[in-house]
This record gives C-alpha cells, structure tokens and sequence, in this order.
C-alpha cells in the first residue's frame, strides 16, 4: 500500500510564519463585506506575496494550513471564508462525529480538514492526492493539525493497480487543483508518473466497510474512480456522494458525463444537482453557512451547465440531508 499514514504526527520544525499583519487586516475586511471581496481576492493573487500559514474559519475547524495566496482554493479560504460553499454545506448535512469520509483528488486538504473538524477525533478520514506538490502540502497540514484520524495516500483512484502519467497544471496558472491524467504520454517537464488504486481495494485493506461521505474530484477521470468503487457501489458502502464532472476531460478519453450518470443510476443512486447559476454563486459565496436544501436542483438541469455539480445518495435513503 502506498500510503502516507500521519497517525502518530510530530510538529515540523520549518513551519511557515503566519499570516503577516496586512494579509490579516484585508481578510477581516474582504470577509465581511456584502460585495467585492473577489475582486479584492483577484487583485491580491496577483501581488508577489509570500505563502503562509493561515486558519480556516472557527465554524470549518479553525485548522492551520498553508496558504499560498496564487492559489485559487487558498485564497478564497483566507479572504472569502469559505471554497465551494454548496458543496461545503453538504459535507456540513451529512457529516457528524465518528463518521467516516473519503476525500478523493484532495489538494492541500480543505475539504479533508473541515471533515476532520465534522467528524471529530473518533472520525476516520482517507485522503487520497496524486499531485506531489499538492501531496506534500495536505501531509504537512494534517501533520501542523495533529489530525490522527486521518490518513494521506500519495495515489490516485482508479480501475486498476496501475501506473499514470499525470499532467501537472502550471503554478503560474493560479490554481494547482488542475492536474490530470493525460493518455499516450511518457514523463516530461510538466508530468510525473503516479500510482493508482481502486479505492474499493484501498478501503478493503483497511477494513473501513460504510463511507458516509465520498467527494471526487478527479479532472475528467469520473468513470475511472467509479469502477473501482463498483463492488461498494452494489452494496451501499458509498452512503452518500459529492461527485464533480469535468466533460471536455471526460471527452479526451472518448467517455461523457452521461455514462457516469447511468453507471450510478443502474446502481440505484439517486442524483441532484447544485445550483451553480450567477445568482446562486453570489448567494453562497457571501452566505457561505446556508443550508445545502437551499440550493439543490434537478440533476438534469445541473448536467445541462459546462461544469457539473452533483451529490448522490445510495439506495434506500429517502431525504437529501
């Protein structure tokens, strides 16, 4: 198993400083204002500043991490409070303490720490990252936190024990949540080669049998991780699903979003859709703490839209959250 498993973490001795005084006062301020804090957000990614270590919200943990303000993910968290605030208020339904989440393309870790904080000390977490420079970044944030339910694993989720050639996204493009598995390639400047897993297999080993919360985002490789979740699948180990999809990905590899709909429907899952419109983002971005009920549509109406964002439930679940 290629896995990363920060149980027992010791503090690093190469922290970064914490956020300097200017960085602080502009997210108190941008936080709370009823309109512009993103246009505050695009100036200040474009400046030359230094990453550092910032907190989330108390609501979301209060967890340190490091925060690299050219990052897309990062820098909504510090001066918007908040990063996919629909699909945050999911998370925020579903999951409660001891429960069980899996965090499948992870990043540095933002939906992986506020799930630690939603599940507590007798939760478990598996964090699954195959980019090494987002890899190295969720181990040190789990490891600052001392967040001993969690595990990391260096991988992807796939439909096999395989190896992948991963196209790196640039750091310059301002968002490193990107890479993805490119076809018919070897490694070059902008690729690495990873390792991938089913994830049935991966939780199989841990003996980890219900999921309460799975989230995937995986750039276009939708279809990949969901055969190797096929076995759980029929079975309901996967109770609930936060699952984005990538078309013009997805349409590289000759599949489309509609496969990955009936695969999941032929298996009984029931699917809705997040309000992604201009209005709904502007509702959630400066009311990031609603109830998810406020913006949940028909599936059919989200996999109209260029990026869709779906949650799904297993069989037998009668109520969304």
């Amino acid at each position: 198993m290629n896995s990363k498993s920060v149980r027992n973490p010791q503090p690093t001795s190469c922290d970064l400083e914490s956020a300097p005084i200017w960085a602080n006062v502009l997210g108190h301020i941008s936080r709370r204002l009823p309109a512009g804090k993103y246009h505050i957000i695009e100036w200040v990614r474009r400046t030359r500043a230094k990453p550092f270590l910032a907190r989330l919200p108390k609501e979301l943990g209060g967890y340190r991490f490091q925060c690299s303000i050219h990052d897309n993910i990062g820098s909504q968290v510090f001066f918007a409070g908040c990063y996919e605030a629909k699909e945050s208020a999911f998370a925020r339904a579903i999951l409660k303490p001891a429960m069980t989440f899996v965090d499948v393309g992870a990043n540095w870790g933002f939906f992986t720490l506020m799930a630690a904080h939603l599940v507590g000390p007798t939760g478990r977490i598996f964090s699954l990252e195959p980019d090494p420079r987002a890899f190295l970044r969720l181990k040190a944030n789990i490891e600052r936190n001392q967040l001993s339910q969690v595990t990391v694993f260096e991988l992807a989720a796939a439909d096999r024990d395989a190896n992948w050639t991963l196209d790196l996204q640039n750091e310059t493009m301002l968002h490193l949540g990107t890479s993805r598995f490119v076809q018919n390639g070897g490694a070059t400047a902008s690729t690495r080669i990873v390792r991938s897993r089913p994830l049935d297999v991966l939780l199989d080993e841990a003996r980890l049998d219900g999921v309460n919360l799975v989230k995937i985002d995986v750039e276009g490789a939708e279809d990949l991780v969901l055969v190797g979740m096929e076995e759980g699948l029929r079975r309901g180990r996967y109770r609930s699903m936060i699952l984005e999809l990538h078309p013009p990905q997805l349409a590289d590899r000759k599949r489309t979003i509609a496969e990955v709909v009936s695969a999941l429907r032929g298996l009984g899952y029931k699917g809705f859709g997040l309000d992604h419109s201009p209005v709904a983002e502007r509702r959630s971005a400066y009311h990031p703490r609603l109830h998810v009920r406020e913006f949940i549509v028909p599936l059919e109406e989200a996999l109209a839209t260029p990026w869709p964002h779906t949650v799904w439930l297993s069989p037998g679940q009668v109520e969304l959250v």
